[in-house]
């Protein structure tokens, strides 16, 4: 008879600053407590974690220190694998979403959900500064919505 196989994860916090004590009792130490019980209880258990490399929030920091996203992200990684060593976080893998892999398993991932038909294709008005030719994230517009006026 196989042991129960048991997969936990955690949030991924975006690598942008110092992880916070809400960082680590919003979501590491619920799932690293929960890990260690299935653990006790002979599930077969492996606890994976990491950081979230992509995203505005990092190219924000990334900017506002006039580095690059991935300097950033090279820089905060280190730290935030450090604090969760120091509280003794019982990761199997801690990992970061730039690793190869993760670009490999997400294409296959998407690949599958567009084979079996669940991705439309249509067409959406997004922010785009014509100055520096680029889609702009929500957390660049500044102003009322012309929609809502929020």
């Amino acid at each position: 008879m196989t042991k129960e196989r048991r997969l936990i994860t955690s949030a991924l916090p975006y690598t942008n600053n110092v992880p916070h004590l809400g960082n680590i009792v919003g979501s590491h130490l619920p799932a690293d407590i929960f890990a260690r019980y299935n653990r006790l209880q002979g599930y077969q258990t492996i606890f994976i974690g990491g950081t979230d490399e992509h995203g505005t929030a990092s190219e924000i920091a990334a900017q506002k220190y006039g580095i690059t996203p991935r300097e950033l992200c090279d820089f905060y990684y280190k730290i935030h694998k450090d604090i969760y060593d120091w509280f003794n976080i019982s990761y199997d893998n801690f990992s970061r979403t730039s690793k190869p892999i993760h670009y490999k398993t997400t294409q296959e991932v998407i690949a599958k959900i567009h084979k079996n038909g669940y991705i439309i294709e249509k067409s959406i008005s997004l922010p785009f500064c014509n100055e520096c030719k680029r889609q702009l994230s929500d957390r660049y517009i500044e102003g009322t919505c012309p929609n809502c006026n929020n």
